[in-house]
């Protein structure tokens, strides 16, 4: 005999909206210039027991997992699409800033330290290796890969939006700046490619 267990949809909603309350004070300590993540000051914040945000995140590693994936909830509601190849760079540049530039957070995301340099980290394992593998399929000598890929990856955070904003470019056309830029940097690596059809594109 099998017993069920009965879950109430009202305790689970309520039971999500407690964890993102928790995640929101989580993210808004590391706005405020803070290093490290507090759950003290989460459950103050957040207006629960610490014994709750321990329940929900018992340990640091929780805690940044959970942050990581709350923020790019936030940032890309509908997702982030995987950089698909070397034809897919200038979209996968432009998609990723359009969408950053949009969520006040994003900043302190960019240049945080401690915690929110882990928690970016973390966020961006798998983008950082689709850019990547898109360089290396274009087939250009083993030096110019290298330094194109630097110079991608160097793109990629907030932190280069920001710091075209920083220097007069408006929020709607940094996205677009950024994507050029690629577009150059994607063209002259194929232009050092043994394959006559990798041509510019």
């Amino acid at each position: 005999m099998t017993t069920r267990t009965y879950v109430s949809p009202k305790r689970e909603e309520k039971a999500q909206a407690t964890r993102a309350a928790i995640l929101a004070a989580f993210a808004e300590q590391l706005s405020e210039g803070n290093d490290r993540l507090s759950p003290s000051a989460a459950a103050a914040r957040a207006g629960v027991s610490l014994r709750t945000v321990h329940v929900h995140f018992p340990n640091e590693e929780s805690q940044v997992a959970a942050l990581a994936e709350w923020l790019d909830h936030q940032l890309y509601p509908e997702g982030v699409v995987l950089c698909a190849g070397p034809d897919d760079l200038v979209r996968y540049f432009r998609d990723i800033h359009r969408q950053a530039l949009k969520h006040p957070i994003t900043r302190s995301l960019a240049f945080g330290r401690g915690a929110w340099r882990t928690v970016r980290d973390r966020r961006r394992v798998d983008r950082l290796a689709a850019v990547r593998q898109a360089v290396e399929a274009i087939g250009a000598p083993a030096d110019a890969t290298r330094q194109a890929a630097a110079m991608l990856l160097s793109l990629s955070g907030a932190d280069a939006a920001f710091r075209l904003l920083d220097h007069g470019l408006a929020v709607e056309e940094a996205p677009d700046v950024i994507a050029n830029m690629v577009a150059l940097i994607v063209g002259q690596l194929r232009t050092q490619t043994s394959d006559p059809s990798a041509t510019v594109r």
